[in-house]
């Protein structure tokens, strides 16, 4: 997620925020703050609506946050790992290394997340009660009512069964439960998501057509929930196609690789133009990969700095490697490609192998959707 500010590990999970939450925070902070707190208590300081508003702003995108960590504890409980977790303006997403391997695993992983907001609704309104027994004050009795209902309309909310919400995922495990097809299930829940984004954007230009702000949010959400949904089903269709294809019969063998101590401008002028590649990995003087590296990433540095600087020294981190009899479709859920830099390093003993790009992606499905397998069609043509 391009704009990530890293907020550490939790749980040993690498944690960050787009952006975008600082203005969704603002956001909560001004609603609150303007709106909430002086109907509530009248008469106070302005400083004081806003110093609360911060406060209530700050920790409900923590219980967003503790929402995508009940989904992390769960997942690693039935051995799926969990890369990251990204909160963003519209809540946060727990990018998972695999699918869950049972329905009832998917069941549960799904369900932790709004179980989890509802806990912290109930306490957030247990807060509220204990706060005004002792006489805590309108404005933080105010602040802790409003944190409990909108945790519990986000647990509400999430269990709609459409992906991509919590619900579809319950949605998917119960078609799959019911059907013994994860295929099944996928569409079903990515049919209703696209069906419930059209929804919400109809019910957002009524609303804007009516002058009520709130419509601006409600086309938002529909407008992620709809291309969410879309991706997820593009996702689903690719795995279904490749099946159990492993990885060694989509890559490309032999992949000409960048060696990490010569300089950009030598390896621009030698290796570059000779081979027909636009990724490399970059390899050590040993042959051992430390990076991958692009032609768009190389050109990109001033012609002076080409001179004196080492491929190494300008390489990605090579984090998206695979082996070459992992399945293809479990790999894609843990590596994206979603730009034409991006690559899967394909490694054996410790050597590149091979590359993996999307559009090798996409000629594997073309290919298992024919009936023929990439590496039954290589052998074809190169006989």
């Amino acid at each position: 997620m391009k704009g990530r500010i890293p907020l550490g590990r939790w749980a040993g999970v690498p944690v960050g925020a787009h952006w975008s939450v600082l203005l969704a925070v603002a956001l909560v902070a001004q609603a609150v703050a303007a709106s909430v707190l002086p109907a509530a208590a009248p008469g106070r300081p302005l400083a004081v609506y806003w110093v609360v508003g911060v406060v209530v702003a700050v920790a409900f995108f923590a219980s967003l946050a503790a929402h995508e960590l009940a989904h992390t504890v769960v997942a690693r409980r039935h051995g799926v790992g969990v890369r990251r977790i990204d909160l963003w303006l519209l809540g946060g997403v727990s990018q998972l290394t695999s699918r869950p391997p049972t329905p009832r695993a998917d069941f549960l992983i799904s369900v932790a997340g709004p179980a989890t907001s509802a806990a912290v609704a109930v306490g957030a309104a247990g807060v509220a009660v204990l706060v005004d027994a002792v006489g805590g004050g309108v404005l933080a009795t105010t602040a802790a009512l409003w944190l409990a209902f909108t945790n519990g309309v986000l647990a509400v909310f999430n269990l709609v069964p459409a992906a991509p919400l919590d619900g579809g995922r319950v949605l998917r495990a119960a078609v799959w439960w019911r059907t013994g097809s994860r295929a099944r299930g996928e569409r079903a829940a990515t049919d209703a998501g696209r069906g419930f984004g059209f929804l919400l954007l109809a019910a957002g230009v009524a609303l804007v057509v009516t002058g009520a702000a709130a419509g601006v949010w409600w086309l938002l959400m529909g407008a992620f929930v709809l291309a969410a949904a879309g991706a997820e089903r593009q996702y689903a269709v690719v795995r279904e196609a490749l099946g159990e294809l492993p990885v060694r019969d989509a890559m490309r063998p032999d992949p000409a690789v960048a060696p990490g101590w010569w300089t950009v401008q030598g390896f621009l002028e030698r290796r570059a133009p000779v081979v027909r590649q636009r990724v490399f990995p970059v390899v050590s003087f040993d042959g051992v990969p430390v990076g991958v590296t692009s032609l768009a990433e190389l050109t990109e540095l001033p012609e002076q700095q080409r001179l004196t600087t080492r491929v190494a020294d300008v390489c990605r981190p090579l984090t998206a490697t695979a082996g070459p009899d992992e399945p293809l479709a479990e790999v894609l859920t843990r590596v994206p490609l979603a730009r034409p830099r991006d690559v899967v390093v394909v490694l054996r003993d410790g050597r590149v192998l091979g590359l993996v790009t999307a559009e090798d992606v996409d000629r594997a499905v073309e290919l298992a959707r024919a009936g023929a397998s990439a590496s039954t069609q290589d052998s074809w043509s190169r006989s």
